[in-house]
């Protein structure tokens, strides 16, 4: 017994599978369509090999459009003319720039957007413009092409330089320079023992300056003791005169004839006790004044301005 086929439910299968191959064919090669877009036009000046449509444009390395079309510009010939389809939330700024750039090694490029502050205004179409326009900058590869042709530009000015410096006679006084240079490091070579005793005895001269200027601190503090000394010595000596004065006058003529004798003598001694005195301090004054005094003595060469 044969079975009844039906050619209606295979039919209607064959429809719902091509439709459905249909809607997910045009999705794929053609993008959500309800999905809105702003475009933009791009021109650059340099090679976009390595960008390819449906690439993304990037914004601080978030997706937010994809490269909608490439061309060169009708009216420059010379420059690649990029259409791109930005979301329409994104808001492009007049100071936004759109760079090539490269994804990690493997050579497939996307258009990254850059700037874009806060106080410019929003990107317009001007009176001759379809679409409005984002200004491009040098990508990175560029950048580095143009470097490198400066770089390998001034090697060869200096290059030039060097050998017009390098002559026969520039040579010649290269040469004698470096003779002569060997000369200088070789004579301090030779007198290296030397340098090292004047250094060890410059070392000695300052520690032993110190110990001197610590040692006249003290002949200092001695001077004016000693000084102090005669000093109370002749008042005590002037005192004891005046007494003896006093005694002699209420004394007999034997004292008095002792005073007449003897008190001219301890008077001499008072005077010269009290000259010792002022010699000494006069000495103390003048070593802490200047302590050169005491090696040069008094008759030093005034010092001349900034000496």
């Amino acid at each position: 017994m044969e079975k009844k086929i039906n050619y209606a439910m295979v039919g209607l299968f064959v429809i719902v599978l091509g439709a459905t191959w249909l809607a997910i064919s045009l999705w794929l090669a053609l993008g959500d369509f309800s999905t809105q877009y702003t475009t933009y036009h791009v021109y650059m000046d340099e090679s976009v090999s390595g960008l390819y449509l449906e690439a993304p444009v990037k914004y601080r390395g978030v997706e937010i459009g994809k490269v909608k079309q490439i061309k060169l510009n009708p009216t420059v010939p010379d420059q690649v003319q990029l259409t791109l389809d930005v979301d329409p939330e994104v808001r492009i700024k007049e100071d936004t720039i759109a760079v090539l750039s490269v994804q990690g090694m493997t050579g497939i490029a996307f258009v990254d957007l850059t700037g874009g502050s806060l106080g410019s205004p929003l990107l317009e179409a001007k009176d001759d413009q379809f679409y409005p326009v984002i200004q491009s900058g040098p990508s990175f590869f560029s950048r580095l092409d143009m470097s490198g042709t400066k770089l390998v530009a001034n090697l060869n000015v200096l290059a030039n330089a060097l050998a017009e410096v390098l002559d026969a006679e520039g040579t010649q006084a290269l040469r004698e320079t470096l003779v002569n240079i060997n000369k200088i490091t070789s004579a301090f070579a030779n007198r290296q023992a030397e340098m090292e005793q004047g250094i060890v005895s410059a070392s000695e001269f300052l520690e032993n300056g110190a110990v001197a200027s610590g040692q006249f601190s003290s002949l200092l503090s001695q001077l004016d003791a000693t000084a102090k000394s005669f000093e109370d010595m002749a008042a005590t000596l002037s005192k004891t005169g005046e007494n003896v004065n006093r005694y002699v006058a209420n004394s007999g003529a034997g004292v008095q004839q002792f005073s007449r004798q003897t008190l001219p003598e301890l008077g001499a001694l008072i005077s010269e006790l009290r000259r010792l005195a002022d010699t000494l301090q006069g000495i103390g004054q003048n070593l802490e004044d200047d302590p050169r005094v005491l090696i040069y003595g008094r008759d030093l060469e005034v010092p001349g301005p900034g000496e």
